[in-house]
């Protein structure tokens, strides 16, 4: 079954929200120009207080290695949880950057047209988080066109840009991905999620 990855939580009742729903990873975003920046403090305080089988996925946008490993030390990405553990590099970090570290790597890459698929599959990561690209390092909330990605690694891709529950079951059976990852298309606002959409949203992908 496709993984559910809901990226950009801020509070605690949306993390507990998208658990109880089904959410397989939740994603907390390191970056301080993003309005769905979240503290270490903030993010190891929800953590503490998410079940242990929930993964967690750290976003971080061009930062220096010493910064992530700061943020990490002060336990922002939680190792002895039971379930994944990841980086996510959403900037032009390059090969021998996402090289190296102690967990697993989720590179995105930001679609813009086919050609931006182009050495994707030999790129030294893990996983691959494909989103739609918009000026700045944020989603553009519209999908790329799904037949670009045709011939990709399907199960080390993680589909992004645009979904929502209107969408997500048709870009999973087409694509067949690992998994799926939301943010804006269950937002009332950036960094506040709609539970309704959530649910929604999760029920759809899982059923896909």
């Amino acid at each position: 079954m496709v993984k559910v990855k809901v990226c950009g939580i801020t509070n605690l009742e949306d993390a507990m929200t998208a658990v109880e729903l089904g959410a397989d990873f939740l994603g907390f975003n390191f970056y301080p120009p993003s309005p769905r920046y979240v503290s270490p403090e903030r993010a190891r305080t929800i953590l503490s207080q998410v079940p242990p089988q929930v993964g967690n996925v750290a976003l971080f946008v061009n930062e220096t290695k010493e910064k992530v490993h700061e943020i990490l030390d002060y336990g922002a990405l939680e190792d002895g949880r039971q379930g994944f553990c990841g980086l996510q590099f959403h900037g032009e970090e390059s090969a021998a950057y996402c090289s190296g570290w102690e967990f697993k790597v989720i590179k995105a890459f930001r679609i813009r047209n086919q050609e931006s698929v182009s050495g994707i599959g030999g790129f030294p990561a893990d996983y691959y988080l494909l989103d739609s690209w918009a000026p700045g390092y944020g989603g553009s909330g519209a999908p790329f066109p799904w037949s670009w990605i045709e011939g990709l690694e399907s199960d080390r891709l993680i589909l992004a840009g645009g979904l929502d529950a209107g969408n997500v079951a048709e870009a999973i059976r087409l694509i067949h991905p690992y998994g799926v990852d939301v943010c804006t298309g269950v937002e009332v606002k950036p960094g506040i999620k709609d539970h309704g959409k959530l649910k929604e949203f999760i029920l759809a992908a899982k059923s896909a």
